[in-house]
């Protein structure tokens, strides 16, 4: 048994476990750590195709997307879900998975715009990137490697890299903040609205994120460290802890993966159970109101959709791909 399957099967009995009938197949789906956005996102996602599918789902949390797509290219999950970005670069055997190919990894769906942003303290009197060169931020990122380009694309727009920080070097996300809410670090990276931003955000006193530049030369810069990252703007709401203004973070889109070996009936009823039940999912959380079913076959500048994905939209006429 694998390291990252140990870790699963572990991490698993503490997490939701979907239960189903005898003599339904269940399927496992692979995803962060309680505490991360993506992990509520794939219960939902999980329940959502539970509900309206014969399928059985088992939601399993990892230590990174990069266990994630191991996980499912070794046929010991079948679906996954991250970073549109960092889809393509596993797809690829690019930037962190150098010599690391995923080529039998698919894109299921392409679910709602991820927002994610440096958070501050309030009482920081830190307003910008630029007010934080010289200051500790986590660095490294052992356990979640595309922590580095998410930090970057940020640091990118306001012309910044790793020299203009203190680096301190960290494993994963909740790590992350979980130093930064002991005084570790001055800052730290997280995606809007996860549950753990809104535990940081009630033990330090209040939080906010900064700002990316949006101009010209700004975006290209971000797009130089990863091809399908964007801006979007987030507006302050309830759920949207340390968002106190509208403020432009680094997005990217969501995706959800599967593997070559899911059958396309079974890939077909995933994807019509999420096209059909957005007000289900939007129910689960306030992110999912960004998801737009006419999108779910957004194309990217490489990878591929699964064959069972692709037969879906052609059917309902949103399919745009070769």
């Amino acid at each position: 048994m694998t390291k990252f399957i140990k870790f699963t099967a572990v991490a698993a009995a503490a997490t939701l476990a979907l239960a189903g009938t005898a003599d339904a197949k269940t399927l496992a789906f692979a995803t962060l750590q309680p505490g991360a956005i993506n992990n509520v996102y794939a219960q939902i996602i999980s329940k959502a195709v539970q509900q309206n599918t014969d399928l059985q789902m088992r939601v399993l949390p990892m230590r990174s997307g990069a266990a994630q797509q191991s996980a499912v290219q070794a046929k010991q999950a079948e679906f996954a879900i991250t970073d549109a970005n960092d889809y393509v670069s596993g797809y690829l055997g690019h930037h962190a998975y150098k010599g690391r190919a995923k080529p039998n990894l698919r894109i299921l769906f392409t679910g709602m715009a991820f927002p994610v942003g440096v958070m501050v303290r309030n009482d920081s009197g830190i307003n910008s990137m630029n007010d934080l060169k010289g200051k500790r931020i986590p660095s490294a990122w052992t356990a979640f490697p595309n922590g580095v380009p998410l930090l970057e694309g940020a640091m990118a727009t306001w012309g910044l890299s790793w020299k203009d920080f203190k680096g301190i070097p960290t494993s994963g996300l909740i790590q992350a903040a979980n130093a930064f809410k002991a005084g570790k670090v001055d800052a730290t990276m997280f995606a809007v609205g996860a549950p753990k931003v809104a535990e940081v955000n009630a033990a330090v006193g209040g939080l906010k994120f900064l700002p990316i530049d949006t101009s010209p030369d700004a975006i290209a810069r971000m797009r130089a460290v990863r091809r399908d990252y964007y801006p979007f703007t987030v507006n302050p709401s309830k759920p949207m802890v340390g968002i106190i203004k509208p403020t432009p973070l680094l997005t990217f889109d969501v995706v959800v993966l599967a593997g070559t070996h899911v059958s396309d009936a079974d890939v077909y009823k995933f994807a019509k159970a999420i096209h059909d039940n957005k007000a289900v999912l939007a129910k689960g959380h306030p992110g999912f109101r960004r998801f737009n079913p006419a999108g779910m076959a957004k194309q990217f500048s490489d990878g591929k959709y699964h064959s069972g994905a692709i037969k879906y939209y052609k059917e309902i006429g949103i399919w745009k791909g070769n």
